[in-house]
């Protein structure tokens, strides 16, 4: 063993927390994208949402007048 290597036992222990911590942080990162892109997907900034709330007013009036009478 050279004298500035460590031990084998550290180095695996070393290689394993990195790699639990990359997959945290890859979920983490993944997770928080997806959450956006939901949030993101549902908001009127989304193309496919542009008509989604408009409506006109004389049709709100209309339906309004057929469910009174």
């Amino acid at each position: 063993m050279a004298n500035n290597q460590l031990p084998f036992h550290v180095r695996a222990t070393d290689a394993v927390h990195r790699l639990t911590v990359l997959g945290l942080v890859g979920i983490c990162v993944v997770g928080g994208g997806s959450i956006a892109f939901n949030i993101w997907a549902n908001s009127d900034y989304a193309p496919w949402n542009k008509e989604k709330l408009k409506f006109q007013q004389e049709q709100y009036h209309n339906t309004k007048k057929d469910e009174e009478e």
